[in-house]
């Protein structure tokens, strides 16, 4: 069992220095705000390969012996080669109130994963991807018995998953497991200040802290057949049962005085550290099927449901709607992936789109989204490694007295390297 180290060290210096380099503009950068981001655990991040992400993300059934499915692990089975990948993600949104609208966005690191083939009938994978994403900030007034006052909310943070994942084959069929832990922070701040100058009435700025630390798991099944004359027809389903993540809590009650340049009368009211709960994750089930003809192209559909209804933070429901889905369409085509001459010939072409209802309810109401995906996978000459990207361009929410709309675009660019030789013995050193 040999592997070659220049490929290894230049992988994991591609990713690492992707990091740095994303995390120096996330400092750089403005203020990512997502308003929704507020609700659940955050702005669900879907961090997947870009090959998946130009179909619509129809992930249930993908099995690709050259990329990665982390959404599901049975894929693993499929793996031929040792196989590195890395991804980032760049994003912007127009955001539409009765306030008026405003453009933001930022990038960040996407994905890492590491795939290894365990013989002909299983593999195994190591990864790491962002979970979720809190970044908000959002402003209101109001009329109370003291006068005008305003309100204003503050998030950061989020969840990260890292995890060890394996599968099996056998007859068609795959199964496989990713176990991983689940982990983050996610900070909190609200602000209640008057505005009136008939009354001098200290202002009050509520945070809350929380620390979150848990295994969790996820499984997958899948099923290919042959059909003949070069066609092969792939079905699958992933299936992540509800599952509760441990948290600590800390929340402060700060008294401010009514003056900003008095900096002396601030005093905590209430001061609570380290308080053990729970986060109650929802069930979520996906299906897919799909058909191919030998290299030449792809098309497949996906459904996602989400039992929002189980999710439980710290005891608190939030705003959410009891269910949520997602139905995916999308393909692939390669004109000729054994051109000599025609480089075009051995790109990958992949188009989609996908509609649902979000997880967010604003005054009973679920928003609805939907988006348009496209990109390529660029091969690099006389290999099977690739560059892939992905555009999405949707929309999200619905501009009303009491809700907000997003108009977003996203790109993702990530690389894979397939390495044959990982388990071929050198005829000659």
């Amino acid at each position: 069992m040999f592997l070659k180290p220049a490929k290894v060290l230049l992988f994991i210096s591609l990713s690492f220095t992707g990091i740095t380099s994303v995390l120096a503009q996330n400092i750089d950068r403005p203020f990512e705000n997502s308003p929704y981001s507020r609700y659940g655990m955050g702005e669900e991040m879907n961090a997947i390969n870009p090959a998946l992400k130009a179909m619509g993300s129809i992930t249930a059934a993908s099995a690709d012996p050259y990329i990665i499915n982390t959404e599901n692990p049975a894929s693993y089975a499929h793996i031929k080669h040792m196989t590195y990948e890395a991804g980032a993600e760049g994003r912007t949104r127009n955001i539409i109130s009765n306030s008026g609208k405003y453009q933001t966005g930022t990038s960040s690191v996407s994905y890492v994963n590491i795939g290894i083939p365990m013989g002909k009938h299983a593999g195994m994978l190591i990864g790491y991807r962002p979970n979720t994403k809190v970044s908000y900030a959002l402003y209101d007034t109001l009329q109370s018995l003291i006068g005008p006052s305003s309100v204003s909310y503050n998030g950061e943070g989020g969840t990260n998953y890292f995890f060890v994942g394996g599968a099996g084959t056998y007859k068609g069929f795959s199964i496989g497991a990713n176990v991983g832990y689940l982990f983050g922070t996610i900070n909190q701040t609200s602000w209640y200040k008057t505005n009136s100058t008939n009354y001098f009435i200290n202002n009050s700025e509520f945070l809350r802290r929380s620390s979150i630390g848990g295994i969790y798991v996820k499984s997958g099944l899948l099923y290919q057949k042959d059909l003949g004359k070069d066609f092969n027809l792939s079905l699958g389903s992933q299936i992540n049962l509800s599952q509760n993540i441990r948290t600590d809590l800390s929340e402060y009650w700060i008294s401010h005085p009514f003056y900003a340049t008095d900096t002396t009368g601030s005093d905590t009211s209430l001061a609570k550290r380290g308080i053990r709960s729970s986060i109650t994750l929802p069930t979520d089930i996906s299906f897919g099927a799909q058909i191919a003809k030998s290299d030449k192209w792809m098309v497949g559909i996906n459904y996602k449901t989400t039992n929002w209804s189980q999710f439980n933070n710290q005891n608190l429901k939030d705003s959410i709607g009891a269910h949520a889905y997602k139905i995916s369409i999308g393909g692939e085509y390669t004109p000729n992936t054994l051109s000599l001459y025609n480089y075009w010939q051995r790109v990958s072409y992949r188009a989609g789109f996908y509609f649902g209802k979000d997880f967010v309810q604003i005054n009973a109401v679920q928003n609805n989204y939907y988006a348009a995906t496209f990109g390529l996978s660029l091969p690099f000459k006389r290999s099977t490694d690739r560059i892939h990207t992905a555009f999405e361009i949707g929309k999200i929410g619905k501009q009303t007295a009491t809700s907000i709309q997003q108009n977003f675009v996203r790109f993702t660019f990530g690389i894979s390297f397939n390495d044959k030789s990982w388990f071929v013995k050198r005829k000659y050193d």
